[in-house]
C-alpha cells in the first residue's frame, strides 16, 4: 500500500515538474519548483490520510535505490532546478524537509492551498545556492 501511494505522489510531482519545464532559465526553474510544491500540497490537502500514511510508513530518507522517497524527490528537485554537487544535494534535502514540515503544520488548518504553495515556493526560491545552473 505504501509503495502504491508513494508512486502516486512521485508521478504527480514528476508530471507537475515536467509540464512546467517548457521554458528556459530562471523563470522556468522557479515554475518547476512551484509546480512540484503545488502538487505536493494538493495531494496533502485532498488526501491527508494518504499523505500521513506515506510520511510514516515508508523509509523516507533511505538511499533512492532502496526506496527512499524523499531522497528520490530531492534528486528530482535538484535535476529540475539545474543544481549539482554537494550543496545541491544538501539544499534539496533541506527543501524537502521544509516543505514537509510546513505542510504538516498547514494541514492542521488547511486553507487556501494555492496561496500556501506560492508562499513556500517564494521562501525556498530565495534560499537557492548561488551556483545553480539557472540564471538569477
Amino acid at each position: 500500500m505504501g509503495e502504491w501511494a508513494m508512486g502516486v505522489i512521485v508521478r504527480s510531482l514528476d508530471e507537475a515538474a515536467a509540464s512546467s519545464a517548457k521554458g528556459e532559465g530562471s523563470a522556468a526553474a522557479q515554475e518547476s519548483l512551484a509546480a512540484m510544491i503545488r502538487a505536493f500540497v494538493t495531494l496533502a490537502a485532498n488526501s491527508p490520510n494518504v499523505y500521513r500514511f506515506c510520511d510514516t510508513a515508508v523509509n523516507r530518507f533511505a538511499p533512492e535505490e532502496t526506496g527512499g522517497f524523499f531522497n528520490s524527490v530531492a534528486g528530482q528537485l535538484a535535476e529540475r532546478l539545474g543544481l549539482s554537487g554537494e550543496q545541491a544535494r544538501l539544499w534539496s534535502a533541506g527543501a524537502i524537509g521544509f516543505v514537509r514540515a510546513a505542510t504538516e503544520t498547514w494541514l492542521s488548518r488547511p486553507d487556501r492551498p494555492e496561496e500556501f504553495a506560492t508562499t513556500i515556493t517564494h521562501w525556498l526560491w530565495a534560499t537557492l545556492p548561488e551556483q545553480r545552473g539557472v540564471e538569477q
